[in-house]
């Protein structure tokens, strides 16, 4: 079996094993509540106590692979915990369970990450990010997020930045929008509020901003 098919192998465990643990919650959820309801979510999370801190890293854990998940389990952790805790689970199982992917391509080298990016709108961006290896590349790659945050772990494996400076960065750099996607979250259970409208706005911004900064600058880095 081929390095590429072992791969895709892992991600299909972690996928399936990551729905498998949704599918438990909600059969959890629903063999105790008739409904979904702010005021029963709060007491079904309440109830599993500290354990539910443990589910929400497992989640991450598991979706570490899986694209587009990151963002939509920032979100959760704020409805399921609320602003602030909701914002160190967030950063922090983001910051750490990147590892997964980000050694899996450290193991496999830059062969396999240039396969899987051969032929999109990221190849040239990988190029450039190859001979970068420091603190500044990374929390640029997380700052302006030119693409999906699983893809950035895959990238960032394959530079020379130590574990340390990788995590750091991390954290760092992917605060500013994990902030405003907790607190879209949690106001998810108020979505005709104008704190939900403020929220939703706040995202926007944090995630157009950085677009707008690359746009202008991409004349620049031509030269």
């Amino acid at each position: 079996m081929g390095m590429k098919n072992k791969t895709n192998w892992v991600v299909l465990f972690f996928g399936l094993a990551f729905l498998a643990l949704i599918g438990l919650a909600g059969w959890a959820y629903f063999s105790r509540y008739p409904s979904l309801t702010s005021e029963n979510l709060d007491q079904f999370i309440r109830g599993f106590g500290p354990l539910a801190v443990g589910v929400y890293g497992l989640a991450y854990l598991l979706s570490s692979p899986i694209p587009f998940m990151a963002p939509i389990l920032a979100a959760t952790g704020g409805l399921l915990f609320g602003p602030f805790l909701g914002t160190l689970l967030a950063i922090f199982s983001a910051a750490a369970t990147s590892l997964v992917p980000f050694m899996v391509s450290r193991k496999l080298g830059r062969g396999w990450v240039e396969a899987r990016l051969k032929g999109t709108r990221l190849e040239n961006f990988y190029q450039q990010a190859y001979q970068n290896s420091g603190f500044n590349f990374i929390l640029m790659l997380r700052l302006v997020p030119v693409m999906p945050w699983e893809l950035q772990n895959y990238v960032a494996g394959v530079t020379q930045v130590s574990i340390l400076t990788y995590l750091a960065a991390t954290v760092l750099g992917s605060a500013p929008l994990s902030i405003a996607l907790v607190i879209l979250g949690a106001t998810l259970k108020n979505p005709g509020s104008w704190q939900f409208f403020a929220a939703l706005a706040l995202t926007a911004v944090i995630l157009l901003v950085p677009i707008g900064y690359m746009a202008l600058s991409k004349p620049n880095l031509k030269k």
